[in-house]
C-alpha cells in the first residue's frame, strides 16, 4: 500500500476555464494514454483531480495521489524530460505559477 498526498490550491475566477481547458485536454485519448503512461512509469497507484467551485467563480483545487513515495513522484515529474511530463509541468506553473518540486508543505 502507498502513501497519500493531497494538494490543495486556490483558482482563481480568470484561472478556472483554462484549468478546465487542461482537464480537458487530458481527457482526449493521445494525452490519456500518455498520462497514464506516465503515471505508471511514476508509480503512482491512484489520482484524483477534483475542482469545488466557489459562488463567485473559480474555486479550489484538489488533488489526491497515492504512491509509494508521494513526494519523490513529484520530484521525478518536475525533473523528467520525458515529453508528456515537460509538456504537463511546464502547463501547472504556467497556469498556476508553481514548480510542482517545490510546492510547500502543510
Amino acid at each position: 500500500m502507498g502513501r497519500t498526498l493531497l494538494l490543495a490550491w486556490d483558482v482563481s475566477a480568470v484561472q478556472e476555464e483554462p484549468w478546465r481547458r487542461l482537464l480537458q485536454e487530458l481527457s482526449y485519448a493521445r494525452r490519456e494514454e500518455e498520462y497514464m503512461e506516465s503515471r505508471r512509469r511514476l508509480g503512482v497507484s491512484a489520482e484524483s483531480v477534483w475542482l469545488v467551485p466557489k459562488p463567485s467563480g473559480g474555486g479550489l483545487a484538489v488533488v489526491y495521489l497515492e504512491a509509494l513515495d508521494p513526494e519523490r513522484v513529484l520530484g521525478e515529474l518536475a525533473a523528467s524530460e520525458a515529453p508528456f511530463d515537460s509538456w504537463y509541468s511546464g502547463a501547472m506553473r504556467k497556469l498556476f505559477g508553481f514548480d510542482l518540486a517545490r510546492l510547500p508543505r502543510a
